[in-house]
């Protein structure tokens, strides 16, 4: 019983540290870093749950003046369907402040993913990756990845790895008041 206690603590510090991380990061940008913000790659390609986003394309020049959160997932990676009940909660209660997510699928094939977005009642807009865009954002050789875009079109942070609460909520709102 102390393991887990121990454990228990040691994982609330863990996660304090890291809020406060989160927190402390400065995102007014000055020349030096200025350099290492790269504009956002435009695509668009077809939605695959329409019915619950309300898309039927999602193009990302369609939401400059938003927040846009793009995330590279599939439905055969645990930590990604570990984030989705998060994400899904997230995007129903930020979508009113103009931020949207984009899932980003990269399943070999797009078979299932329907099915998938329906059962774990996904209402952001899902699409299918193609080699282009797969290529645009860094060769996406692990999921998930999570890259947070400005209202300006500019990637601003880039996550590797299942997202925790505390960075998908910290940077979103560090991007709310800056922008």
């Amino acid at each position: 019983m102390s393991f887990s206690l121990k454990s228990k603590y040691f994982y609330k510090f863990i996660c304090l540290s890291f809020l406060i991380f989160i927190i402390s990061i400065d995102f007014n940008l000055s020349e030096a870093n200025a350099l290492s913000i790269v504009n956002a790659h435009n695509f668009t390609l077809k939605v695959l749950n329409r019915n619950a986003s309300g898309y039927n394309v999602f193009s990302l020049k369609n939401f400059r003046g938003h927040i846009v959160i793009l995330n590279f997932w599939a439905t055969w990676c645990p930590p990604c369907r570990a984030e989705i009940p998060m994400l899904v909660k997230f995007y129903n209660l930020y979508r009113k402040k103009g931020v949207v997510i984009a899932g980003i699928n990269v399943n070999k094939n797009v078979g299932g993913v329907s099915a998938f977005a329906k059962l774990y009642g996904i209402s952001y807009p899902i699409v299918y990756a193609n080699s282009d865009i797969l290529s645009e954002y860094g060769g996406i050789n692990e999921i998930p990845q999570t890259f947070f875009i400005s209202k300006d079109g500019k990637i601003m942070f880039h996550w590797v790895g299942q997202i925790s609460h505390s960075a998908l909520y910290g940077i979103t709102n560090k991007l709310l008041k800056i922008n």
